[in-house]
This record gives structure tokens, sequence and C-alpha cells, in this order.
């Protein structure tokens, strides 16, 4: 009886996860954002002609905005494309069922950390209704791939310890999920040490295949040894890091030691070592990840988080909490679980815009096991207590507790279903495909049409929603420059460039879009933000 309920449980929680991931999946949020249509029509291109944006064949990195970015979700996409064409919502969909995955993932991961259904369930319910977890699902990211391959990579290992054969899907997943985002190349390689480090005793017993687990895994990372010494893709961790030379770091440290050592101060002097500054830089950087705020408020950037809301429940703070404190009971089980949370926001310390919800996405789902365990604690102790004397008392908290919590969890997802779209649409780029379709409907009165590259990314939206055909695209020279110099990209009638109102043409046959700005006389159109503040103008 106990597993029919199980079973009929976690088939309930997949609904869910199914439900809270594809109702309105390409509707909220509002509009796809420039790395979304990047990665979708990337895809498209490479369905097309095996080739991305650049001309570059079956990519093992896109470079796109000059951000490099790892291309297995791009190669993911391609199926839904080829199924349903290029939109967003074919574009979303990948990360949509891996979250569904991922949910199905931490169900039996947490079983064979804790050999306990009850465990099993309640994390996969919370990582299935978590506001992290459904924020980064519904959209094309690449970071959320990356989770739920280390959640079936981590099953696999620790399945692998009953039957050893699991250990070489193991060593493949993980393998894989170093193509997924930039996180999991300094991620993964730390999780597995500490995999290695706390249960070696176990590997030594399946030495054969653990040594064929090894070559799987090398095999599978092999042809990324050749983009790990190209000096391109160092380009994605200078354009992110806090410790480059655009940040100013270095030269505020040197402005203060001298200003120091001119007042003869050498103590100031020393503490203003760039080295000693560094240091201090990357500490800001990791503990930020603790930063409470952050987590259960504020979130960071609008689009990581719903109106209102952290990226984690209220409630689960004091929860938390308590499942922390269970940890050092769990024997070596715990300490893996500690060493994941201590582990999580090393790839994203060195970067800038910190605290940073998708840099540390890595941490999932982690919270939400941690979370478990403490619901767990607390429904023990709360059951003895209804058992006992002040039984009627104890039950009124426990109704209480429970309302709280559903009023949290509904009020989420009313705030991200019903709000998100009309809060945040200036956050998330709206305007471009309706500029897209206006400008579509009446091209051919023009002899050209100059986009301001002020919108952002502009020649990939146009590129996305005109579904424009990627073999003349390459044909005219595909994209010629990516983000950190977005001035010489072109197709068609397009032309992609900041407009300088004054300097313009303006014989009425050159179509002009672009922020208010920039084009002072929208005669053709207008299009608002959905919170009423103008967003893009077209004219002439």
């Amino acid at each position: 009886m106990k597993n029919k309920w199980t079973l009929g449980l976690f088939f309930l929680i997949i609904a869910v996860s199914v439900s809270l991931r594809f109702w309105r999946l390409g509707a909220v949020p509002i509009s796809p954002d420039w790395d979304e249509v990047a990665l979708g029509y990337n895809a498209y291109s490479v369905l097309q002609t095996g080739k991305d944006e650049y001309g570059t064949r079956l990519p093992l990195t896109l470079r796109s905005y000059d951000d490099y970015k790892p291309p297995l979700y791009m190669y993911l996409t391609i199926p839904s494309i080829a199924v349903f064409g290029l939109s967003t919502w074919a574009t979303r969909l990948p990360s949509a069922l891996m979250g569904v995955l991922a949910v199905i993932g931490v169900f039996f991961l947490v079983g064979e950390l804790f050999h306990s259904p009850k465990l099993s369930l309640i994390s996969s319910l919370l990582l299935a209704i978590s506001p992290w977890h459904i924020q980064f699902s519904r959209i094309a990211f690449e970071a959320n791939l990356g989770v739920t391959l280390n959640i079936w990579a981590l099953y696999f290992f620790f399945r692998g310890f009953r039957e050893n054969k699991y250990l070489l899907a193991s060593a493949f997943v993980f393998g894989l999920s170093l193509y997924a985002y930039h996180s999991e190349r300094l991620f993964v390689p730390l999780l597995v040490a500490i995999l290695l480090i706390l249960f070696w005793k176990e590997l030594q017993k399946a030495k054969k295949y653990l040594c064929f687990s090894i070559i799987v895994g090398l095999i599978v990372i092999l042809p990324l040894v050749t983009l790990f010494f190209d000096k391109n893709t160092l380009t994605r961790l200078r354009g992110t890091s806090s410790l480059a030379d655009k940040t100013g770091l270095l030269m505020r440290s040197v402005e203060k030691m001298q200003y120091d050592l001119e007042r003869g101060d050498t103590i100031g002097a020393f503490f203003e070592n760039r080295r000693l500054v560094f240091m201090k830089t990357l500490a800001d950087g990791y503990l930020s990840f603790y930063s409470l705020r952050w987590l259960f408020i504020s979130g960071d950037n609008n689009r990581h988080h719903a109106p209102d809301f952290g990226l984690l429940y209220l409630w689960e703070l004091p929860v938390l909490c308590i499942g922390i404190l269970t940890l050092p009971k769990k024997g070596r089980m715990g300490k893996f679980l500690i060493l994941w949370g201590v582990i999580s926001p090393i790839a994203a310390s060195p970067t800038t815009e910190l605290p940073h919800a998708i840099r540390t996405l890595v941490v999932l789902p982690l919270p939400q096991i941690l979370v478990a365990l403490g619901i767990v604690r607390i429904a023990l102790y709360a059951k003895k207590l209804v058992r006992g004397a002040y039984a009627f008392l104890a039950k009124l908290c426990v109704l209480v507790a429970l309302f709280v919590v559903s009023a949290n969890i509904f009020l989420y997802l009313h705030m991200y279903f019903f709000h998100l779209n009309s809060e945040y649409s200036e956050y998330w780029q709206y305007g471009y495909k309706e500029a897209v379709e206006i400008v579509k409907n009446c091209q051919s009165s023009y002899d050209k049409i100059v986009v301001s590259t002020s919108l952002e990314q502009p020649h990939m939206f146009f590129l996305f929603f005109l579904a424009y055909d990627p073999k003349t695209y390459l044909a005219e020279g595909g994209t010629a420059s990516g983000g950190f110099a977005e001035v010489r990209n072109r197709f068609g009638k397009y032309e992609f460039r900041r407009i300088t109102w004054e300097k313009e043409e303006h014989t009425g046959r050159v179509l002009y879009v672009g922020p208010p700005n920039e084009v002072t006389t929208p005669n053709v159109a207008s299009i608002r933000y959905l919170n009423g503040k103008e967003a893009i103008r077209i004219g002439t």
C-alpha cells in the first residue's frame, strides 16, 4: 500500500512540475531575451545549413555576442524547432523538459542518498514548485540544462554503488555537463573530486568500472581540450570577470597604495596590495551568495525572479536552517551535501553583477533537499506535540503553518503568471516582436531599414522573428560582429547601427527603428511596454 501511495504521489508531483513549466510557456515571460533568440536562431541555422550565424560548422562553442556560449542547449533545440518551427515556445521547450526531468531525477537521487521515500517525495515536490527552478525552467538558459545533468549524474554515481555499470553513465553525463554552461566547467571537476574523496572505499570495490568510467569521461570531454587553449574562449572570462582591467579594480588599488605611501602609511599600503585586493574581491563575491535578502526577498536581475519575490520561499528560511542542523547526523551523505553548498558559489565568485542567480544555479536542488530534511524533522516533533498535553494548541500551530506556506506558494504563482509580464516587460525586451511584425508588413515600401543597436542585439531579434533564411544570411556574410562590437551587422534591407536623427536620410524611402531618444518622429508606429513606458519608435 505504501508503494502505491508513493507512486501515486510521485506521478502527481510530475503532473505539477509539467503544469508549472509548460502552461503559457511561450507567453510567460512575455518575450524571449537576447540569449534565447541567439540559441533559437543558431539552432535554426545549424538545422538548415549545418553552420551557426558566423558560418562555423557544427560549432563546439557558440560565439554569439562574443560570450562564447557552450553549445549543448542549442543542439537540443534543433529537434523542437524542426518539429514546431522557429518560435519562442519551441526554443524554450528543451528547458521545460529538462526542468521536469530534474524533478524526476531529484526523487531518485534522494532515494539513493537517504533511502527514504518520504524525503524523496518532499524534495522533488519542493523542486517542482521552487521559484528559482521554475524561473529558469521556463526560459532557454543553458544553466538549467546543467542542473538537470548534475542531478542525473549524481544519481547514476550513487546507484553505481549497487550496480557498478551505472558509474559509466555517471561519467558520461558529468562529461556532457561541461558542454552545458560555463559554471559547470569548474563546478563539476570540484564535485567529482569531492565524490572521489568521500566515497573512495565504495569505488575501490568497482575498480574495473571506475577505470572504464574515467576513460568514458575523458573521451566525452576530449573535444573541449582545444577550446581551453583557444584565446577566443577567454573572451567570456574577460567580459564577466570582476578582476579584469575594465572594472578599474587594479587602478583603484594602485591609486590608494600611492596615496598611503605618500602619507607614510605603510600598513595601509600593504593592505592595498593588488593580491590582497583580489583576494578580498573574490571573498566578497563568494560570500554574496549567502545573502539572505538576495535568496529570500529581492533576487538580483529582474529577469531572474518574479516581482516581490526572491529565489526561495520566505517560509523555507527557518526550515532550511533546521535541515542544515541535521546534516552532522547524516554521516558522509551529510558531509557531501555540506561540501556541495561550499563549492557552489566558487565559479561565480570572480565575476561581476554578484550575487547572480544563473551562475550559482548549480546549487540546485541542494536547498530543496535541506528544506525536505527540515520538514521531516519538524513533522516528527509536531507529531509528538499533537499527541501530547497541548494537542489543540499544537494542531492550531500546524494549521497556521500550513496556511502560511500555502499562501506564500500561491502568492508566488500569482505574481509569476499574472504580474511578471505587466511589471517586468521592460526587462524582458518586450516590443521587438511587435516591431518586427510592423516592419515586416510595410518593408516593401522602403529601400532600406535601419535598426538602432541601442535596442540591444536587434539583429538577432530580427533574424529570429523574421525566421530569416540562414542560407541567405550566410551567403550575405552572416554575423559580422558580436556583442562587444556590434556595428557592422546587416542582411537584406536591414542595417544595424546607431541612429543620429539629424544626420539621417528623411526621403521617405528609409525606415528607422530605435528607442525614443534616437527616433524623434515616430510617424509609423510607437510601441510601449506593458507598464505604459515607450519602448520603440518606428519612423521615417
